[in-house]
């Protein structure tokens, strides 16, 4: 007798949905796939792209085809949520720094420039530390990039309102070359 003292209503409520919910078979989970636009082909190279990318994650060259072929889907948020994970799985390793440049590619896809230069910087850091596993032509290339990135942040600019005087204003900070002194 004692015991049903200290037991009242709320604590008989929480023990039936415990007995409930534990002598309930699991429920049946349904999945789909979530691009259905594309291809058959389209799909599968997708989903494989994902497989490998899981399967490496530090493999760069395997997450930027994933990268690739999420933007091309239009999932650039899946992309950069891709992109930031392998930038942890790839932390301390020689291709760390191809991972930053993938995360700020996949930021600039998504039009979000601030978080993409962060990436950039980080990126070109890494590069000039691990000289040897960055090639020379790749960090002229990220530079370039990681240049025209920043001019266009600086100018204030906003990407989602002027994408063509964003693109003028990083456009700006690299010396135009000729090789027709005619022109």
């Amino acid at each position: 007798m004692r015991l049903w003292q200290h037991v009242g209503i709320i604590d008989v409520g929480i023990l039936a949905v415990v007995l409930v919910l534990v002598a309930l078979p699991p429920r049946e989970m349904f999945a789909a796939a979530g691009y259905t636009k594309g291809s058959d082909a389209d799909q599968f190279a997708l989903a494989l792209a994902e497989a490998r990318a899981i399967a490496r994650p530090e493999d760069t060259l395997v997450t930027a085809d994933l990268e690739r072929r999420l933007v091309a889907a239009n999932f650039r948020d899946w992309a950069v949520v891709a992109t930031v994970r392998a930038v942890a799985d790839t932390k301390g390793q020689p291709q760390h720094w191809r991972a930053l440049l993938l995360a700020s590619i996949a930021y600039v896809d998504r039009v979000d420039v601030k978080p993409a230069l962060d990436y950039a910087n980080r990126a070109l850091n890494a590069c000039h530390a691990s000289a040897q596993s960055c090639p020379s032509w790749e960090e002229v290339r990220m530079d370039l990039y990681q240049r025209s990135l920043d001019a266009g942040v600086k100018s204030g600019i906003d990407p989602w309102r002027d994408p063509i005087g964003f693109r003028k204003a990083g456009e700006r900070a690299l010396r135009p070359i000729r090789l027709n002194p005619s022109q």
